[in-house]
């Protein structure tokens, strides 16, 4: 599962990506290879939650995709 939320310490917005009971964090830098499984994932309908822990749809996670660098 993929959830969008913002650094409280930088406010900068970053992706986190829980699996198998753990957590990772990376930044949406088209260079981290992270953030490109991250885009690929979600063009396959892998599940992306807002920063609100709302499930987005398929509607809006395309939308998004649109935005990302």
């Amino acid at each position: 599962m993929y959830k969008l939320y913002k650094s409280q310490t930088t406010n900068e917005e970053l992706v986190m990506l829980v699996k198998e009971n753990l957590i990772y964090t990376f930044p949406k830098d088209p260079d981290n290879t992270d953030y490109q499984q991250f885009k690929i994932d979600l063009t396959n309908g892998v599940a992306l939650h807002d920063a609100n822990n709302n499930v987005m749809t398929a509607n809006q996670i395309s939308a998004f995709v649109a935005t990302l660098p």
